[in-house]
């Protein structure tokens, strides 16, 4: 990193001799956390890929009143950073641009960003939006996208890419390589960019490795959807073929699968939203033997108020998903009023397939 120099010149009356002063300048992160005295803290410049090792920028303890100050003669880098403090982490973001950073907030909520900052307005950007997040509960897409564009610089705007799109990334590569070219753009030749451009080319090509595979599947657009027939929560048995004349979404989750899980709202969402004009959810649960009471819970917990909730509670064994070629979930298969297969795999898009067939 490029180290800064101030040059001061003096004017020594009545000789005339000017002077050169060195550079003395430092740059302080300060800290004030109650309940943390006598903790040690430790600072650490951190990276998106998880190969490369953290920075370590500086070890302290903090005093008997939980304060604590972390010096050094080089401006701090912009970059994601990471405050460890006992058992306690708060992430956050520098914009480079700050001198003296200071925060005050509690041990017991820090990891919540639960903090008041001054000297940085990157990293009070990011603390409000992680409060907000917090606030939330569970994220949608919808709300996923607005919150990576609140984000206040392209830096902090490709690490909520990857934090609130990660899971799901295949259904986001759009959204990936818009932070990616951002982050390229502001800061070119920069480990964080490049390390989020290769990324974004790995959900790219792992996109087109699921489309192969699922091109060689049992299942292709504009064939008759293959019959689906098993019992619900209560027993009552519930056929796909039932719905014949709505546009269906076979939506094939479990309770267990937390990328499923985080698909829920914005199915959800869609459901509200059409439900009116004649489209319907089919669920699917790959739930295990003896979950019944997991997979009827996480139906509650979701809101997946719809009636069409099936599963044999046979996991991987599962029927219809050996019928329909599913070898990883969530899958999902949009079915149009005449009961065939429209679109394979449409969460990114959902909504723009459903509207070509309502």
């Amino acid at each position: 990193m490029k180290k800064l120099f101030k040059i001061a010149v003096w004017l020594l009356i009545p000789t005339f001799v000017f002077s050169f002063c060195s550079n003395d300048k430092t740059y302080t992160f300060k800290g004030s956390i109650a309940k943390a005295g006598n903790m040690q803290v430790l600072l650490e410049q951190v990276f998106f890929d998880q190969n490369t090792p953290p920075i370590a920028l500086g070890r302290v303890s903090c005093d008997g009143e939980g304060n604590f100050t972390i010096e050094q003669k080089q401006a701090f880098s912009a970059g994601i950073y990471r405050l460890t403090i006992g058992a306690r982490r708060m992430f956050f973001v520098l914009d480079g641009k700050e001198e003296k950073v200071s925060f005050k907030g509690d041990l017991e909520t820090i990891d919540r960003l639960e903090i008041l900052v001054e000297g940085s307005d990157a990293m009070a950007c990011y603390a409000r939006l992680v409060q907000d997040m917090i606030r939330a509960g569970q994220i949608s897409p919808t709300m996923a996208k607005d919150f990576v564009q609140r984000a206040c610089s392209p830096l902090m705007r490709a690490f909520f890419t990857l934090q609130l799109m990660g899971r799901n990334a295949g259904e986001h590569l759009d959204d990936f390589k818009t932070a990616s070219a951002a982050l390229s753009s502001a800061m070119p030749s920069n480990v964080y960019a490049e390390q989020f451009a290769q990324i974004t080319t790995n959900v790219e090509q792992q996109i087109q490795q699921m489309q192969q595979a699922q091109a060689a599947g049992p299942i292709r657009i504009g064939q008759p959807a293959p019959e689906i027939s098993l019992p619900g929560p209560d027993g009552k048995v519930r056929s796909l073929s039932s719905l014949r004349g709505k546009v269906v979404l076979i939506d094939f989750w479990a309770s267990w699968c937390r990328p499923c899980r985080m698909a829920n709202p914005h199915v959800v969402e869609i459901y509200h939203k059409y439900k009116d004009r004649g489209f319907e959810v089919y669920s699917v649960s790959l739930d295990r033997p003896g979950q019944k009471d997991a997979w009827v819970a996480a139906i509650k917990q979701d809101g997946l108020v719809w009636d069409n909730h099936v599963s044999d509670l046979q996991f991987w064994n599962s029927a219809p998903a050996r019928l329909y070629g599913v070898n990883a979930i969530p899958a999902t298969f949009l079915v149009d009023r005449n009961g065939n297969i429209a679109a394979i795999n449409p969460r990114a898009n959902l909504e723009e397939e459903l509207l070509k067939l309502l």
